[in-house]
């Protein structure tokens, strides 16, 4: 809500210096190539409409391994 005070815990990966967690396999690292894709695609106003659905799932998502999720879903 704006203008409220309280404030939500940060994630680990919020802190300036952190680095995402290397992909475990060619799976998560071929989706992480997709959502780069795919956000940039979005950036640029060429997304199809299953990237701009994917990109705005991930839009609540707090971490890496939480946006992954939410686009591979």
């Amino acid at each position: 809500m704006i203008g409220s005070t309280e404030r939500r815990p940060e994630p680990e990966d919020a802190r300036r210096g952190w680095v995402a967690p290397t992909p475990a396999d060619a799976d998560e690292a071929a989706i992480d190539r997709a959502m780069a894709e795919a956000e940039r695609a979005v950036a640029e106003g060429t997304a199809t409409d299953e990237q701009r659905d994917r990109v705005r799932r991930m839009g609540d998502a707090r971490t890496h391994e939480q946006r992954r999720a939410a686009f591979r879903d």
